[in-house]
């Protein structure tokens, strides 16, 4: 509204090729504050990083002849013409020369300059820290501040409702009408034992509510909200086992927390428990 923008990546061409590097943490700062599909945003930093690709592949294909006879959309022309006429989600600077050889660090070092310096400089337990706060900050946005005032909100449940509990469960929201209403946010940053103690325990308190409140465990609409993590880790093996196997609960992202917001609207969900 301010017509401020926030720069999220750096595409650099060379003669060996082309190198592109978006910020997850800015990303996510978008992402919180788009009000239209942020998916959007993935599917354009997709399209960029294929094409950077095949370029690129055509580079190691034929070296001697580079840019010339090279049909490409990723030229100086095509991108001034974009930083002219581009009013879409995504924006372009007009394209800069840099008069040297620019390596990986100097790359590097320019991303940090101009785009995120955080992701250069934090640790992993810091950087950890800051996609969990951004997590948390969309699914507030778009859920919890929107069914306040109708369903269980930062519903604690302890061994006195669910007597397999050995520790207080907390869940974001949780509602009913017919049928129960309720998710469960759970950043993928932490480590694989508490996510799959996590998970576990998540899905012994919709067995134990289903069954006390006689539901049927199929026809109950739980949702499990989970940023996708990084393909190369075992946490992803494990979100992806759950995006797979749906039958209990649907695995959502912090993005989309919105639509379970939108399903207690649908459904009419309440509060239940007796609470005091």
């Amino acid at each position: 509204m301010s017509g401020d923008s926030l720069t999220i990546g750096i595409l650099l061409a060379g003669p060996n090729g082309f190198r592109v590097k978006f910020s997850k943490h800015k990303k996510q700062l978008v992402k919180s504050m788009l009000l239209t599909d942020a998916s959007n945003l993935d599917f354009i930093e997709r399209e960029i990083g294929n094409k950077v690709k095949e370029q690129n592949r055509i580079f190691v294909e034929n070296k001697k002849t580079l840019f010339v006879g090279i049909p490409s959309l990723l030229s100086s022309d095509y991108f001034s013409y974009l930083s002219r006429y581009s009013n879409g989600l995504l924006k372009f600077s007009p394209p800069a020369f840099i008069a040297d050889n620019i390596d990986d660090d100097k790359f590097t070092k320019l991303f940090s300059l101009f785009v995120d310096s955080s992701a250069v400089t934090l640790n992993a337990d810091d950087s950890a820290k800051q996609i969990e706060r951004v997590f948390y900050e969309q699914v507030n946005t778009k859920l919890i501040s929107r069914v306040k005032d109708v369903i269980h909100v930062d519903q604690n449940f302890d061994n006195k409702v669910v007597p397999s509990l050995f520790t207080p469960f907390k869940m974001d929201c949780i509602g009913l009408n017919g049928v129960f209403v309720g998710a469960k946010s759970l950043p993928f940053t932490q480590t694989k034992e508490t996510l799959h103690k996590t998970v576990n325990t998540y899905i012994s308190v919709i067995a134990h509510l289903s069954s006390k409140y006689s539901r049927s465990l199929t026809g109950n609409k739980f949702f499990l909200i989970a940023d996708q993590p990084d393909k190369k880790t075992d946490e992803y093996k494990l979100w992806k086992q759950l995006r797979s196997a749906e039958n209990l609960l649907t695995v959502i992202s912090s993005e989309r927390s919105g639509e379970v917001a939108d399903l207690v609207e649908n459904k009419g969900a309440r509060t239940f428990l007796d609470i005091g």
